[in-house]
């Protein structure tokens, strides 16, 4: 995974094309943008890549123990604009407002971004959103109830519809995946997703909600300290039994922070070989969706 490269200084555009020019993976994982997005020398750290409804914003965490100019660490995000695409941006006014962001995931409009961040102790997070305006993007501020809660909430998604899919310790010591619809303009409440399977968390909902994938701690069969795994959502509103994606996916590392292309082609997750973006390193892939899905469901 550790393989030397650099993320170079380009004058504006630094991509152009769908998918920033691209060359689309087939069913094997590869990085997603190596030298563009994905910096994958040690020590650091892309991760959480996600891409508006219309694929023209695409916003990913990174951080550095290199030290690069501007690279300290924070949200960053990326516009296909008619000349191509702008140089990856850091959003200030998330990084100057302490704590640390983390998950981040756009409105499918991106004109805001959801994310987590601790609130006092380590074991508690809530959910922010910060907006886009006219002078930039805005504060964040704290969403509430139903998506935040006493408990912990960590790594949320977005649908087409602007449902909200999220990771929270609110019922049990153990992460599970909850669901929030989005009513009269609101969340007007949040329950849990019942899977078939023993440990849940780190959604990734497809557009039209018809499939999600998600990170589970590794099982018997699995590949490394945490897979990813895919479930359909059937007829009656149910979800299907839990299906490992792979050694073509997964690995001996950590994979997590796994997200949908808003044209349900692709999936783009984490691979990184430990937890801390102080200490270890993560880089995004991507790989074609079309083998591991039903064609009902593509």
């Amino acid at each position: 995974m550790l393989v030397v490269g650099s993320i170079q200084a380009f004058a504006e555009p630094f991509a152009k094309g769908p998918y920033l020019g691209q060359i689309p993976p087939g069913p094997v994982a590869k990085v997603f943008a190596p030298g563009l997005i994905s910096d994958t020398r040690p020590q650091v750290w892309e991760s959480n890549g996600t891409f508006s409804a219309d694929g023209n914003t695409f916003c990913y965490v990174r951080c550095s123990l290199h030290r690069l100019p501007r690279v300290g660490g924070g949200i960053f995000i990326t516009e296909n604009t008619k000349q191509g695409w702008t140089a990856p941006k850091l959003i200030e006014s998330i990084r100057e407002n302490q704590p640390a962001a983390w998950g981040p995931c756009l409105s499918p409009d991106a004109n805001s971004i959801y994310f987590t961040r601790a609130v006092g102790p380590v074991s508690k997070c809530n959910m922010y959103r910060s907006d886009r305006t006219a002078h930039g993007w805005s504060v964040p501020q704290s969403l509430g109830p139903p998506l935040s809660s006493p408990a912990y909430e960590v790594t949320c998604c977005i649908a087409m519809n602007n449902s909200m899919y999220f990771g929270s310790k609110r019922k049990y010591n153990k992460i599970r995946i909850w669901f929030a619809p989005f009513v009269d303009s609101t969340w007007t409440r949040a329950e849990q997703i019942f899977l078939d399977h023993p440990h849940s968390g780190d959604p990734g909902i497809a557009p039209d909600e018809s499939f999600m994938v998600f990170t589970s701690i590794n099982l018997p069969g699995g590949y490394g300290h945490r897979d990813i795994y895919l479930t359909l959502r059937l007829p009656d509103g149910t979800w299907s039994k839990p299906r490992n994606l792979g050694p073509r996916i997964n690995s001996i590392y950590v994979e997590h922070s796994p997200r949908i292309s808003p044209d349900k082609k692709y999936l783009f997750f984490t691979r990184s070989n430990g937890w801390d973006p102080r200490k270890n390193s993560a880089d995004i892939y991507w790989v074609a969706l079309k083998e591991y899905l039903p064609e009902s469901h593509r």
